[in-house]
């Protein structure tokens, strides 16, 4: 299979001196479990992330989309509840958005408000439904695979990585590449054993037709 970045992804760099990655897995561990709660005002809590990032008030259409997307009981709803919260979670922690890549990426991106909400949205299009809500804290894994997409997400190189390592990093925890790996090799093995049938077929008739002309 081509090894290559899913479909987070095509991201072939970012800002260099981003976070280090164990200090967003070891923050993840530390969430508070009121993220999963579903009387938590996700929408408003981004407001307030959004306010204390720098000063933004989010317009009435941002609200609105944002109560489209985590409000109510239809599928996926909490999916991407659990993983807006925990971005929120990550992003009100001075150590992600002082990191020197992270400013870079923030004024690239239009200021810090703009930043955030393009990971509220990317969070919720990539991870949504990979992973059962709490594993995303529980799971060590899971972590580092939120950690590393965030950075993904935001255009930065987690810190001490090459855009190389970061790539071959994610792919050994992203939930979607693993996913295509397991159904390649599903395919790959079904191919095997069909073969393996049709030989034995082949070989069978053969000693068949050997028997019946002695």
């Amino acid at each position: 299979m081509d090894r290559r970045p899913d479909d987070l992804e095509r991201v072939t760099g970012g800002e260099p001196d981003g976070p280090p990655v164990a200090a967003l897995v070891h923050r993840l561990a530390l969430a508070p479990p009121d993220l999963f709660e579903p009387a938590v005002g996700t929408s408003a809590l981004v407001a307030d992330v959004a306010a204390g990032l720098d000063g933004a008030v989010l317009d009435r259409a941002s609200l609105r989309a944002l109560d489209a997307d985590l409000q109510g009981t239809a599928d996926g709803v909490a999916s991407r509840r659990a993983l807006v919260g925990l971005l929120c979670w990550l992003v009100a922690d001075p150590a992600l958005t002082t990191a020197p890549g992270v400013q870079a990426a923030t004024a690239a991106a239009g200021g810090r408000t703009a930043w955030f909400l393009r990971l509220v949205e990317g969070v919720q299009r990539v991870l949504a439904g990979q992973r059962a809500d709490r594993d995303w804290v529980r799971d060590e894994t899971a972590r580092e695979e939120l950690a590393r997409a965030v950075c993904r997400l935001g255009g930065v190189l987690p810190a001490g990585e090459s855009a190389a390592t970061a790539d071959d990093r994610w792919l050994t925890v992203s939930s979607a590449y693993q996913g295509k790996v397991t159904a390649a090799l599903a395919v790959e093995r079904a191919r095997a054993e069909e073969l393996a049938r049709v030989l034995a077929e082949q070989r069978a008739k053969e000693a068949a037709a050997q028997y019946a002309n002695y």
